[in-house]
């Protein structure tokens, strides 16, 4: 076991090393400050869900994975035969390979090789702090948890292990927008890119191997118009609003990892054919449709910081 006294520990998120330590400042370079890790993490075997509420973490836990969670540890990979003891500490970009290099593996392990890499998990990492570093600690502890499109984290119940992996959300979720591209969950009320009109299972329809794209593509064509129409409350609904309504497909490497669930979504295009526009209310009632692309998010919010809004 590792001494909590080596140091802090940084949470990797997505594309960026920006989790603050207890002594460093949110928003700021990412430099990890000194503050001791939770001993928690140290001592979480494989399959422990971890969960916290504060933004640096403080009040980090181990709770059931039943329970509401925002890391489950898969497991540590030693660093030691690539850094030795002389060995600079890595910096934002290294982290990041290593995070993709080490922890895919590591969490592909612990699923038994049925990992979607499109999946709504992605990997994190535990990384040693600079002094930790300097005091030997070539570990890292790795694990899965459940981003949303800004890096924000969401709470998810169940180990990965057990739960369907696929990309989904509820009927009736919007997803906001930031400039042209889709973003973090919002209410409907508010601009979206996106409106979840279906869900559907393709494993009811393709009950054998994966299906090509093609062939799912000319199943939701007809299932998500039904759906949609269903969901607005009239068949020509969406289209009377200036909505299309469309489907996300699955790859065969989702479908191996067992992923079999899609979304139908509607959304509108920005006239100039350049990306999503930004559409407020819901398609079950009045829509307004923007003509110029959504404001871009200039100040996002802190990667890792948990969301309070349910993915």
């Amino acid at each position: 076991m590792i001494s909590a006294a080596l140091g802090a520990l940084v949470i990797l998120v997505i594309s960026v090393l920006t989790w603050p330590s207890r002594n460093s400042g949110v928003g700021g370079s990412g430099r990890v400050g000194s503050a001791p890790a939770p001993q928690v993490v140290f001592d979480a075997p494989a399959g422990t869900c971890l969960n916290w509420t504060e933004p640096d973490a403080t009040d980090i836990s181990q709770v059931t994975c039943a329970e509401p969670h925002l890391f489950e540890v898969t497991g540590k990979t030693d660093l030691r035969a690539e850094f030795g003891d002389g060995a600079p500490f890595p910096n934002t970009e290294q982290w990041q390979q290593l995070k993709q290099q080490r922890c895919i593996d590591v969490s592909r392990q612990f699923l038994a090789n049925r990992f979607d890499p499109y999946g709504r998990f992605s990997v994190g990492a535990f990384t040693p702090s600079e002094e930790g570093w300097e005091a030997g600690d070539r570990t890292l502890h790795c694990g899965l948890q459940q981003p949303g499109p800004s890096g924000k984290l969401y709470r998810t119940t169940g180990s990965a292990a057990s739960v369907d992996q696929s990309n989904t959300y509820e009927v009736g979720r919007c997803l906001g927008i930031n400039g042209t591209a889709v973003w973090d969950p919002v209410s409907c009320d508010q601009p979206h890119a996106v409106e979840i009109t279906g869900l559907v299972d393709l494993g009811e329809q393709f009950p054998g191997g994966y299906p090509p794209e093609p062939d799912q593509d000319g199943f939701l064509a007809t299932r998500c118009a039904d759906l949609t129409a269903q969901y607005a409350g009239a068949p020509t609904a969406a289209r009377d609003k200036g909505l299309v309504t469309y489907w996300d497909t699955l790859a065969q490497e989702s479908w191996d990892a067992g992923s079999r669930k899609v979304n139908c979504k509607v959304s509108a295009q920005l006239p100039d054919g350049s990306g999503l526009a930004p559409v407020t209310g819901s398609v079950k009632g009045q829509v307004t449709v923007g003509r110029e692309p959504a404001p871009q998010v200039t100040s996002p919010e802190q990667p890792g910081v948990p969301a309070t809004e349910p993915r």
